[in-house]
């Protein structure tokens, strides 16, 4: 999933207005390409000095040691991700020499309107093209399934498994216990703390608005670069992504990390 920008142009004055974003490269997505503005709207998801991200690769290579661990154990490896976007990143990012691949039947549409656009995934099958009975199919395999999929009657097909979460939020100790899966791994369609500042000091924007996210400590770190910074709530400010983090866990990114986002 990549971000589309709204350029405004008025006079001699430019407005850039952003969705949600990463930097970091993706084979199923455009990059990110930073507008030339002198004010910048920007969200803030991660603003926090705790989220810093390791490279795909990296994460790509835990997720396929994780699924080769379980194969090799006759385990099924249920991964949970969101169904548009981060769900075929993980597609075109994983070995698939390692095992077959299944998928639910909310991941599968969009996998095909990307493989339509021309974007290279991983070959998969739906779930449900499998008997319901028939748990031995689902051995060595790895199932990508939206979150809401987790503690449902349809896990109950896999047999014996191990299952992991694909998100941002993984880096929090607090998520990863509540989500009670076996594994998580940290991966988000979000720029991370550093990414922000990247892609905001690359507009040149000597204004910069604020929203979604973690407000408040990119706002104050804005201003302390001496830029005039503030923010503005909208109506998507408690949207499924921000509530999967509660308050408890908020703190703890603060408390991890020191009370100045520095």
């Amino acid at each position: 999933m990549c971000s589309a920008q709204v350029r405004v142009e008025h006079g001699k004055r430019v407005w850039v207005a952003s969705g949600d974003y990463k930097v970091e490269p993706d084979p199923t997505c455009t990059p990110f390409e930073p507008v030339k503005c002198d004010t910048f709207i920007t969200e803030s998801t991660f603003g926090l000095p705790i989220y810093r991200w390791d490279p795909s690769q990296a994460v790509f290579d835990g997720v396929d040691s994780w699924w080769r661990h379980n194969a090799a154990q006759g385990r099924a490896s249920v991964l949970f991700a969101y169904s548009f976007g981060k769900a075929q990143r993980v597609l075109a990012g994983v070995d698939a020499g390692i095992g077959p691949i299944f998928c639910h039947g909310a991941v599968e549409p969009i996998n095909r309107a990307y493989r339509d656009a021309g974007i290279t995934l991983s070959d998969t099958r739906l779930v449900s093209d499998i008997a319901a009975k028939d748990k031995a199919a689902f051995k060595g395999a790895l199932i990508v399934a939206p979150p809401s999929a987790q503690g449902s009657t349809w896990m109950r097909r896999f047999g014996d498994y191990s299952d992991a979460f694909a998100s941002g939020w993984m880096r929090l100790r607090g998520t990863r216990r509540r989500k009670g899966v076996d594994r998580g791994f940290v991966l988000s369609d979000h720029a991370d703390w550093p990414g922000l500042q990247l892609a905001i000091g690359a507009t040149g924007a000597e204004r910069v608005i604020v929203t979604h996210g973690q407000i408040e400590p990119m706002v104050r770190w804005l201003c302390e670069q001496g830029l005039n910074a503030g923010a503005f709530q909208t109506e998507y400010s408690d949207d499924v992504i921000e509530a999967d983090q509660p308050a408890a866990e908020r703190s703890e990114s603060f408390e991890s990390t020191g009370s100045s986002p520095t």
